[in-house]
């Protein structure tokens, strides 16, 4: 964390929502993101599946928010 004005904190939102490695990226918002996480999760776990049967439904899940590219 570092002190800065609200402008450099803007810049900086910007700069990291063009990463498409960062939360920041989801075109969902971090609320919606949350959300789709949480549903893939429960749903691995009420139809029993294993653990990296719900890690590649969170990995689908996390996809699915991103913006598309050309590139």
């Amino acid at each position: 964390m570092r002190l800065g004005t609200n402008a450099v904190n803007r810049t900086e939102c910007h700069l990291r929502r063009r990463n498409l490695a960062t939360p920041l990226a989801d075109v969902r918002g971090p609320a919606g993101r949350i959300r789709a996480v949480a549903a893939a999760v429960r749903t691995g776990l009420s139809r029993g599946h294993t653990t990296k049967q719900i890690e590649e439904r969170i990995r689908c899940a996390e996809d699915a928010g991103l913006p598309l590219t050309l590139w």
